[in-house]
C-alpha cells in the first residue's frame, strides 16, 4: 500500500511540475508589460457556453490602462474542477471557473447553492447573487485558503425528465421512479424527499442508464436534453425549478494582492459584464433547446404549483440552517431577496 501512495504522490508532483513549466512557456510566450491572469474552465472549448465565457478576456481588454490581459485554458485541459481549485490555492493557475457543489468540499457553506428551493425563481436568484452582503462575505472567506470568489456563472435551473409522459406536478408522480442524481449527498436527499428514488451516475453515464432503463428519468436543465441527446430517450420536461446552482469564479489570493484596487475593480466588473452577456445568450438557448426537444416529441409542462415539493424539503432546508449561526444567517439573507418573502407568500 505505501508504494502505491508513494507512485501516486510522485505522479501528482510531476503533473504539478508539467503544468509549471506549460505556464511559464505560455507566459514568456505571450509576455506583455502588464499582468497575464490564467483561467481555467470545464467547458467544451468551441460551445457556446465557452464562447460566452471567452468574453471575459475581451471586456478586460477593453481598458487597456489596467495593464491586465486574461488567457483562458477550456476543455479541462489543466485538470478536473477539484484539481484546478488546488492549483489556484497553490498559486500556479491564476483564476478558475468551477461549480458551487466542488467548491463545497473546501468550504462547507457552498453547499448552500445545492439546497433545493433556496431560490424562489430567477430572478431571485439573479437578485440574491448580485445583492445579497452574505454571499458576499462568502466569496471573501476563504483568502486564507489561498482563494477568493469575485463572481458568478448564473446557471439555470433545474427541472425533471421522465421518459413516460407526466407532469410532475406532485411528489406522487415520482413514486417509484429511479432517478439519476448528481454523487452527492444533498441532491439524493433532494431527490429521496422528493418521492423519487435516486440513483447516482455522472452525467456521462445518463444517456445510457435511460437508454437501458436503469433510471426512468433525470433533473437537468433543458441543455441536457438536446446537448446530451436526452430528448430521444425521454417523454416529458416539467418546470419543477428545484435547484439554481451557480458556477463560481475564484482567483489565488496571491494573484489578487498583487492587483492594484482599480485593476480588481476592473476584473469585477468584466465578469459582471460577462454574467450579463450569458443571461441574454442562456435563454435564448434554452429556448432553442425547448424548441427542439418539443420537435423531438417532449411534451413541456410549464407553471406549476411547486408547494407540495417546496414543503417536501424543507427538512433539507432545516438542516442546513442547523449547521450554525453563520449558515442560518447566509440562508435568511438570501431568502429575504425573494419577492414572496418581501410581498408574502402566495
Amino acid at each position: 500500500m505505501g508504494i502505491w501512495k508513494k507512485i501516486g504522490a510522485a505522479a501528482t508532483i510531476i503533473g504539478v511540475i508539467v503544468v509549471a513549466v506549460i505556464f511559464v512557456t505560455v507566459s514568456r510566450a505571450n509576455s506583455t508589460e502588464g499582468t497575464l491572469i490564467r483561467l481555467a474552465h470545464n467547458q467544451a472549448d468551441g460551445s457556446e457556453i465557452a464562447d460566452t465565457i471567452a468574453m471575459f478576456a475581451d471586456f478586460v481588454a477593453e481598458d487597456p490602462s489596467q495593464e491586465l490581459e486574461v488567457q483562458i485554458y477550456p476543455s479541462g485541459i489543466l485538470g478536473t474542477e477539484n484539481e484546478e481549485i488546488e492549483m489556484v490555492q497553490a498559486g500556479i493557475l491564476d483564476m478558475a471557473k468551477v461549480g458551487s457543489q466542488t467548491l463545497s468540499q473546501f468550504d462547507q457553506r457552498y453547499a448552500i447553492f445545492s439546497v433545493p428551493y433556496l431560490f424562489t425563481g430567477q430572478e431571485h436568484y439573479y437578485k440574491a447573487m448580485e445583492q445579497s452582503e452574505k454571499v458576499k462575505e462568502l466569496f471573501e472567506a476563504t483568502a486564507d485558503q489561498g482563494f477568493i470568489a469575485i463572481g458568478y456563472y448564473a446557471n439555470g435551473s433545474r427541472n425533471y425528465y421522465l421518459k413516460d409522459d407526466i407532469c410532475v406536478d406532485d411528489p406522487s408522480d415520482l413514486k417509484g421512479k429511479k432517478i439519476r442524481s448528481m454523487p452527492s449527498s444533498t441532491s439524493m436527499d433532494m431527490i429521496s424527499a422528493m418521492g423519487g428514488a435516486p440513483v447516482p451516475m455522472s452525467a456521462g453515464e445518463t444517456y445510457t442508464a435511460l437508454q437501458q432503463g436503469i433510471v426512468d428519468g433525470a433533473e437537468n436543465t433543458e441543455l441536457a436534453l438536446t446537448v446530451n441527446g436526452h430528448e430521444d430517450l425521454v417523454s416529458s420536461y416539467t418546470y419543477t425549478e428545484h435547484q439554481y446552482s451557480p458556477d463560481i469564479y475564484i482567483i489565488s489570493t496571491a494573484a489578487w494582492e498583487k492587483l492594484t484596487p482599480e485593476q480588481q475593480q476592473h476584473l469585477k466588473d468584466s465578469l459582471a459584464k460577462t454574467n450579463d452577456n450569458f443571461k441574454q445568450q442562456y435563454d435564448r438557448m434554452m429556448a432553442e433547446a425547448i424548441e427542439e426537444a418539443k420537435e423531438h416529441g417532449v411534451h413541456i409542462y410549464y407553471d406549476i404549483d411547486k408547494t407540495a415539493f417546496i414543503e417536501s424539503v424543507k427538512p433539507i432546508q432545516d438542516d442546513f440552517k442547523a449547521l450554525g449561526d453563520e449558515y442560518k444567517a447566509l440562508f435568511d439573507d438570501i431568502e429575504s431577496y425573494s419577492d414572496l418573502k418581501t410581498e408574502g407568500a402566495q
